[in-house]
């Protein structure tokens, strides 16, 4: 079911793409031949005035085909594709990325007026936290972090994630009793902890955690817990109070044993353990407060569309020059389908999974908007770029044999790219 939710999503968006093509071909007077949903051999079609309209065997995609897009006919009839006016061409092909851009913005708009958005204002900060350190307080409003201006809180969270947790991070913040405006560093402080050395599962199963996993350097290179374990309670401490749980965990150090509670195979055990010490870093500590309102919606879903064209222009600056890896960087649609199937497969009720949906739809949205306006061949920017240099040439289209390479170019580039996403979300999928 996942997996199908995935696959009509994309094609949702795909599908958007080319409609913003057609609906301003449409009202531009372009000769239209076919408007198609989804890919491959016709199921059906139908006919009116003059356009195709047809669905296709496979669920992905969509395209619009303009009569005269794909070959340089003498023909002067003036409605076919370039018989048309540069502007108006230039139009049709930024529509289909408008209209992507557009379903983002009101996909935020739409998320953000049911359960609220996040103000730039910070909560109180956690105690012994970097923030709590560095002198921030609840109602500082931050206006910048790492030196770039804050537009959305969703800034601070790209910004904390390109970072190790071992890393500085400043902020530049407005203070709420009105003093100036100043930086603040957030300086990761090394503290000695001690913990289980299992992952565990999110959601409770069975009155307990389920094991993920087991570090082989647990209980001193000897663990007794096991993957598919349900860990109960650590000395008396019932699991489903993490903090609590991890309170205990550290109570007991390195040298006390403590006796664990898990369901193994359905029956309860008791075992004995000792914790495993490791070094981590205190909490930065930053939180934002909550906002309501439609008009505040509005506002901060224009700041977090901003915020994911940003990402956008960073990962890919980050990709040529090598700071992330093609493999961290780079998903297709298999990645896609998979996270959304993941998502959906969940056991959480149906309006969380449809606004974390929603959400990945806007994100995706802008995020494939902004994508094809890149001057990259055959991306609509590469068109829109032909289209500017023909009225610098008065008029005159490049060489045909010129044009036809560019896109030949860009067709092996995207090939290129779509499979090397294949091959990294494929081996995502493996290695997890």
């Amino acid at each position: 079911m996942g997996i199908v939710i995935g696959i009509l999503l994309l094609s949702l968006l795909m599908i958007l793409h080319e409609l913003g093509h057609f609906l301003m071909g449409r009202a531009l007077k372009f000769k239209i031949e076919e408007f198609a949903v989804f890919m491959g051999p016709k199921l059906f079609s139908w006919t009116r005035k003059g356009i195709v309209y047809s669905v296709r065997l496979f669920p992905i995609g969509a395209f619009v085909r303009f009569a005269g897009e794909e070959d340089r006919s003498v023909e002067e009839d003036p409605g076919l594709f370039f018989r048309r006016p540069r502007w108006a061409r230039a139009l049709v092909i930024g529509a289909g990325p408008m209209v992507n851009l557009l379903a983002g913005l009101l996909s935020f708009i739409l998320l953000f007026s049911i359960l609220g958005y996040m103000t730039p204002f910070l909560s109180a900060p956690e105690a012994g936290s970097q923030a709590d350190l560095a002198g921030l307080s609840a109602g500082d409003r931050v206006l910048g972090v790492n030196g770039d201006s804050l537009w959305a809180t969703m800034d601070y969270d790209m910004e904390n994630g390109f970072l190790a947790n071992t890393a500085a991070l400043s902020l530049r913040v407005r203070p709420a009793d009105g003093s100036a405006v100043r930086t603040v560093n957030l300086v990761p402080l090394k503290k000695n902890g001690y913990r289980l050395g299992i992952t565990t599962q999110g959601a409770a199963v069975d009155g307990g955690l389920l094991v993920l996993s087991v570090d082989a350097a647990s209980n001193g290179g000897s663990p007794v817990l096991m993957k598919d374990d349900v860990l109960l309670s650590v000395d008396g401490v019932s699991a489903s109070d993490r903090d609590a749980l991890t309170a205990a965990v550290n109570a007991a150090g390195a040298d006390k044993e403590m006796n664990v509670v898990v369901k193994r195979a359905g029956a309860e055990t008791t075992l004995t353990m000792k914790a495993l010490a490791y070094e981590y870093v205190n909490a930065r500590g930053i939180s934002f407060t909550a906002g309501k309102g439609f008009l505040g919606a509005i506002g901060a879903s224009v700041k977090s569309s901003g915020s994911v064209v940003k990402l956008t222009f960073r990962s890919l600056s980050m990709l040529f020059s090598g700071a992330i890896k093609p493999q961290d960087a780079l998903s297709g649609p298999v990645g896609i389908v998979d996270t959304i199937g993941g998502i959906v497969a969940q056991d959480q009720p149906f309006g969380v999974t449809a606004q974390t949906l929603l959400l990945i739809f806007a994100l995706i949205s802008v995020n494939l908007g902004i994508f094809n306006l890149l001057p990259i061949p055959a991306l609509d920017g590469s068109q829109l770029v032909l289209i500017t240099i023909e009225a610098f040439r008065g008029g005159k289209r490049l060489p045909e044999k010129v044009e036809s390479t560019i896109v030949a170019v860009g067709f092996f580039l995207i090939i290129g790219l779509a499979i090397m996403g294949l091959v990294f979300d494929v081996l995502r999928i493996i290695n997890r």
